[in-house]
């Protein structure tokens, strides 16, 4: 009997070594990279302090990944969640050929964004690519763009391609939970003369709350870590319409080998992160609260 709590522990010894290898280790070696003076390949650092947050505080470029965070995420989520819960609601009622419909609109989820990315590169392209080739076919000359070199259309294509591929996902998390919501609430609320519209609004959408925190939290942190797209679609640019943390710290780290800096950033983006969270502990919380009440 004594050697049972042991035993428990030799069992979650090697997931606790990864998590302390993997996740905690990168996390403390970037925070004290963060005050020295170092270019990434020399075997002297020179410590700095505060000094590497200071500067990327007083960077301009700091305010505009920020802003590129907010209106990519706020827009991304909230986008992805209405066009993921209509077409949920419309292959709950199991339409013909619904099966069919949810495999072709969760296809863009399993394809890798690098792959995506090369594909609207092609298509977003000034010369050659097919939608200025259509718009020239139509005649509509007027309306071709340089679509990812212009800055105030670049964030718009990044945001558009993002909600082509990530719907799908959010079409798929609030179709499964709307299967789990008993049918009896529907047909009582259709006995009470309650038309779909209202049913929708008031048992739906309620009853789904969960899933618009997780999706709320995951678009949040997806927001935050997005790199492939910026990256080889617009490098950041033009003038930073596209920069990210992710951009920002790939340039810092292996381009300027500011590797401080780059440390710097990415306990920023940490800090980010760890907000995120906890709203989403505090939402999570909130909801298991309202549950406890309604139940007693």
């Amino acid at each position: 009997m004594k050697n049972k709590p042991l035993t428990g522990y030799l069992f979650i010894l090697p997931l606790a070594l990864l998590f302390l290898v993997f996740i905690v280790y990168p996390i403390v070696y970037n925070g004290v990279i963060s005050f020295y003076d170092w270019n990434g390949i020399s075997l002297t650092k020179t410590f700095t302090g505060w000094s590497n947050y200071k500067k990327v505080f007083a960077d301009p470029v700091l305010k505009r990944i920020l802003l590129n965070f907010l209106i990519f995420g706020v827009s991304t989520i909230l986008i992805q969640a209405f066009l993921g819960i209509m077409y949920a609601s419309f292959f709950i009622r199991k339409l013909r050929f619904s099966g069919l419909y949810r495999i072709f609109l969760y296809m863009p989820v399993i394809i890798t964004p690098t792959i995506i990315s090369s594909i609207f590169g092609k298509i977003l392209e000034y010369n050659q690519g097919s939608l200025n080739q259509l718009l020239r076919f139509a005649g509509l000359d007027f309306l071709t763009r340089q679509w990812l070199a212009d800055p105030n259309l670049a964030l718009v294509c990044l945001i558009v391609i993002n909600i082509w591929q990530w719907t799908g996902y959010s079409m798929l998390i609030y179709y499964a939970n709307m299967l789990n919501i008993p049918q009896d609430l529907y047909e009582a609320a259709t006995i009470d003369g309650a038309s779909p519209f209202q049913q929708f609004f008031r048992i739906t959408l309620p009853l789904l709350r969960s899933t618009h925190f997780t999706l709320f939290v995951m678009g949040a942190l997806g927001s935050l870590k997005c790199f492939d797209l910026p990256y080889i679609l617009t490098r950041g640019g033009p003038n930073y319409a596209t920069e990210f943390f992710s951009t920002s710290i790939y340039r810092k780290s292996f381009e300027l080998f500011d590797q401080g800096g780059a440390s710097a950033t990415v306990m920023i983006m940490f800090a980010v992160a760890l907000l995120i969270t906890a709203v989403q502990m505090r939402l999570y919380m909130r909801n298991d609260k309202e549950k406890e009440l309604a139940s007693t």
